[in-house]
């Protein structure tokens, strides 16, 4: 005798279907209307962040001299951060906009695994800066407490 409540997860899968009523669709092409646009604005938030870059690198080094160097590196590795989450985003929008346009399951797969790693990408950066935050904490407490005990209080 069998227990039917102990099913094999893969096998439930391929009995079962995912059904989308026209308010689930509605709020899926709202998201992905929405997506594609905070994707638009991140690649234009990108470009800005090249540009001043490249102004740094030029205005800043016939005035400054080449100690402005760094800062426009800084600009480029921000760039190339905040390059990866909206691309991902504008893949989900592009992927699921034909997915539901040609009713796909294989494209919208695709921009449901784009969104995936886009919010992947944004936890993982959320707590390397949560982490970075605590050790410029410590940092700033550390020498806190060194100053007030170098200056006798």
């Amino acid at each position: 005798m069998t227990d039917l409540n102990q099913t094999n997860p893969t096998e439930s899968l391929n009995n079962e279907s995912l059904i989308m009523t026209k308010d689930t669709l509605g709020s899926l092409d709202r998201i992905i209307y929405w997506a594609k646009f905070l994707s638009i604005l991140g690649f234009i938030g990108v470009a800005f962040m090249l540009i001043g870059a490249l102004s740094i690198a030029l205005v800043g080094n016939s005035i400054m001299g080449s100690e402005v160097a760094g800062i426009s590196v800084v600009y480029l590795v921000f760039a190339a951060i905040y390059f990866m989450p909206m691309y991902y985003l504008f893949k989900f929008a592009t992927h699921a906009r034909q997915g539901l346009t040609h009713k796909s399951q294989y494209e919208t797969d695709q921009g449901l695994i784009y969104l995936a790693a886009h919010y992947k990408f944004i936890g993982i950066m959320a707590i390397v800066l949560l982490s970075l935050y605590v050790l410029i904490f410590i940092g700033v407490f550390a020498a806190g407490i060194g100053l007030a005990t170098g200056a006798g209080l």
